[in-house]
């Protein structure tokens, strides 16, 4: 059997209904969802930093040596060609 009820009225306009009152007519969504937005904003940027923290810091424990970036690239060079990147087998030269 199908969990399809087939008593129920399929141009039955209820559901969307209660769907836009509690979502698109609904201030305080939209304010909870710009809340969630800016905290996961918050804890990506807190998440960066920290990052950027434990390489300095093992930059200065001499665990991790500099990285040059040249004006205009993204990235630097030893992390453009790691042969992690390349396939098992396959020689990246």
């Amino acid at each position: 059997m199908s969990d399809y009820d087939h008593d129920q009225d399929p141009y039955d306009n209820d559901d969307d209904e209660k769907f836009y009152e509690e979502t698109v007519y609904n201030e305080e969504y939209h304010i909870e969802q710009e809340r969630e937005l800016i905290n996961q904003s918050c804890l990506d940027l807190e998440l960066e930093e920290l990052e950027e923290r434990q390489i300095r810091e093992m930059r200065e424990e001499g665990l991790l040596g500099p990285v040059l970036i040249k004006p205009g690239e993204s990235e630097p060079e030893s992390e453009k060609e790691s042969p992690l990147d390349h396939p098992a087998g396959e020689t990246p030269f």
